[in-house]
């Protein structure tokens, strides 16, 4: 199978490239800069001889997405119907990383692939106008996934690393949103899902997320307890940040589709949380040394 990725600069677009080989399947990466900058013809052209285009690139800048609407749609909206465009030429399947925000405020409970969807933010509205144009032909994949982690510990969007640093330069303690809730997921998880999916020729709309939610204030703890760093996490709630987008309080999520078709689950996040520490070298880093005594 020969696959083109976009975002393979980001979290999730890498590691897809890395399962990708390990499945012995051929992954290309794709510029989205370069894609956008070529004639209609040379777009056309740098998509021909591809099974499969996952389009995982995307503005995840909620806060300048609010700032800058123009940037947002021009990411996330033109260059999706472009590429969307451009592999429906050339016969190739279509698959769109999209976000479990754009559900925005209907519920408080985890979503599932048949709830309606109210996004409250220009960049989860964003998210929903791709995945409404990719849904027009219906053997395209929408993949819905939010709160990832994982991946180089030098990404400036990794967030377990970022909170690590952030621990490193505060004395006594850190805080954590309380009242906002999502599903922390692994991106290798994901991404051995999202080829999984694929392989199967799985069509429509899928919530792919680690088991379980947390607040975030759980899951900075979490990892904080597993950094073995000797501060606190104090709860805080979201009136205390100020921001310019109306994110959901709830951007949690449950796939029914995996459960009706009886795939197996992904792993509990705490689990993949664990594992990822371990394998980025994270686990205990900053436990003192009086605490190995």
């Amino acid at each position: 199978m020969k696959v083109l990725v976009t975002g393979t600069s980001g979290m999730l677009g890498s590691e897809v490239l890395c399962a990708l080989t390990d499945r012995g399947d051929a992954g290309t990466a794709l510029d989205r800069a370069t894609f956008l900058r070529v004639e209609a013809t040379e777009r056309s052209s740098m998509l021909d001889g591809f099974d499969v285009v996952i389009h995982a690139a995307a503005n995840t800048n909620v806060e300048q997405c609010e700032l800058m609407p123009e940037e947002s749609y021009r990411d996330n909206c033109f260059l999706t119907e472009q590429l969307f465009r451009y592999s429906r030429r050339h016969g190739a399947k279509f698959v769109f990383i999209s976000s479990t925000g754009v559900y925005g405020r209907g519920k408080s409970s985890p979503y599932h692939e048949y709830d309606a969807v109210s996004p409250t933010t220009v960049h989860h509205r964003s998210k929903l106008m791709a995945e409404q144009t990719v849904l027009t032909c219906t053997d395209t994949l929408v993949v819905r996934t939010g709160w990832l982690f994982g991946g180089r510990v030098d990404n400036p969007k990794n967030f377990v690393a970022n909170r690590l640093k952030e621990i490193r330069a505060v004395n006594g303690s850190i805080t954590a949103n309380s009242g906002q809730i999502g599903s922390p997921t692994y991106v290798r998880d994901c991404a051995r899902v999202l080829l999984e999916l694929i392989a199967d020729d799985c069509m429509g709309i899928y919530n792919v997320v680690n088991e379980g939610s947390a607040s975030r204030f759980e899951y900075v703890k979490q990892i904080v307890e597993l950094s073995g760093a000797p501060i606190d996490v104090q709860p805080i709630d979201a009136s205390s940040f100020k921001r310019h987008a109306d994110v959901s309080e709830n951007e949690a999520a449950v796939s029914y589709r995996m459960r009706f078709e009886e795939r197996p689950p992904l792993r509990p996040w705490r689990d993949a949380l664990a594992d990822y520490m371990i394998d980025a070298r994270l686990l205990g880093s900053l436990m003192r040394a009086d605490q190995n005594c």
